[in-house]
């Protein structure tokens, strides 16, 4: 009897023992996961009770405060019925897969007409740019100008006129034939009348307009007349200059010549390709967090057209094509490894490609060096070395 006893003593202390500690772990998993309901609620309230109270430096504070712990209490003390939740939602993709997939195919093949229209949309290069501009500049002024007055407009016009200024410079810059005459042939020393004639008066025409381009500039800013409504805020120049001079062809096409005079070596000659990836993302940038501003400001079809034109398709198109062409080149170059700086010391030769001095270097299998885009021109011509004719062989 005493056997017995001792055996169903033991038995009730090892079981409750578990049934305690199972039934607290219990209590604290559906406290910990009640407590993050109620402290999730502030983020449900009608327009923002943190926004209401403190502004969006609340919110923000509040958020690295409580979403962490809340990630990790619920971690440590998950609820029973989570695997269960899980498993059933995992149930419930399996079966819905197939009638997933065919709504998806209907859903590609209703949307391949716009499809279409957004290619032909972006392919109109100087229109999608325009309407961009324009998009992204009404939304600046709904959001940054006081009284929400209509400036976008004239700053468009602003900076067309500064555009326009910039690439008649330019063009004077890299002027090489300055002779106001026409030749009747290329290797012909006769002069063309006619031709010679509206060359001239086109010479002329443009340098009157650039004159007067400059002046009207000079004295809109300095008499301001006319301009009594128009006071764009420090912000809304920012976003606006900042999105016209990487979006406006004129600039885009400036902005390598820039980074090739800074000479960054990482770059590898390849200046075009990230200057321009770069100009679509900070651009593309510059638009997403415009559209959940206009929607708490109830501007929903302005946020509508700003994520369609400014986000979905120039991101798609403008800045997927830029980021497909720059890591197709550096994939082309993967394959071969850089220079190092003692063998460029040892080597002053230059690029058997483009005859220029070698800062930086790829090395091939057949250890010759080129400058990285010089190698990558090659290798879009032929799998062969431009030196000795072999194909590359990589151990």
């Amino acid at each position: 009897m005493g056997m017995i006893s001792r055996v169903r003593g033991r038995i009730r202390s090892d079981s409750f023992s578990k049934f305690h500690t199972l039934k607290s772990e219990d209590k604290i998993a559906n406290i910990v996961w009640l407590l993050s309901v109620v402290l999730l609620l502030p983020y449900w309230a009608p327009r923002g009770l943190l926004l209401a109270l403190g502004g969006a430096w609340l919110m923000a504070a509040y958020t690295c405060l409580v979403v962490p712990v809340l990630i990790s209490a619920n971690y440590r003390y998950p609820a029973r019925w989570y695997p269960a939740v899980v498993n059933l939602a995992r149930r419930a993709a399996n079966r819905l897969r197939a009638p997933v997939a065919c709504v998806l195919s209907v859903l590609r093949a209703v949307y391949a007409p716009l499809e279409r229209a957004e290619k032909l949309f972006i392919q109109m290069n100087n229109l999608s740019t325009m309407i961009s501009q324009l998009l992204i500049f009404t939304a600046c002024d709904r959001l940054f100008v006081a009284q929400g007055r209509l400036t976008s407009l004239y700053s468009l016009m602003f900076y067309n006129v500064i555009t326009y200024s910039v690439s008649y410079v330019r063009e004077i810059c890299t002027k090489e034939d300055w002779s106001p005459y026409v030749n009747v042939t290329r290797h012909s020393r006769v002069k063309h009348l006619a031709m010679s004639a509206t060359k001239i008066v086109l010479e002329w025409t443009k340098a009157v307009t650039f004159i007067v381009t400059i002046t009207f500039i000079l004295l809109t800013l300095g008499l301001e007349q006319g301009l009594e409504h128009y006071r764009p805020t420090i912000l809304y120049t920012i976003i606006t200059g900042t999105y016209y001079l990487l979006s406006e062809r004129t600039f885009l096409e400036l902005w390598p010549t820039a980074l090739s005079a800074m000479k960054i070596e990482s770059l590898e000659n390849m200046e075009a390709l990230y200057s321009g990836f770069w100009a679509r993302a900070v651009t593309t940038s510059l638009a997403v967090p415009l559209v959940p501003v206009l929607v708490w400001y109830e501007r929903w079809r302005l946020a509508f057209f700003v994520f369609y034109v400014c986000v979905f398709v120039h991101g798609r198109y403008r800045l997927g094509e830029a980021l497909g062409k720059l890591n197709e080149a550096r994939g082309s170059l993967a394959r071969f490894r850089r220079a190092t700086p003692e063998e460029l010391s040892t080597l002053e030769d230059v690029c058997a490609v483009c005859l220029g001095s070698m800062r930086s270097a790829r090395v091939t299998p057949c250890a010759h060096f080129f400058h990285a885009d010089c190698l990558r021109r090659c290798l879009a011509a032929s799998d062969r070395c431009p030196i000795c004719i072999r194909p590359y062989v990589f151990c």
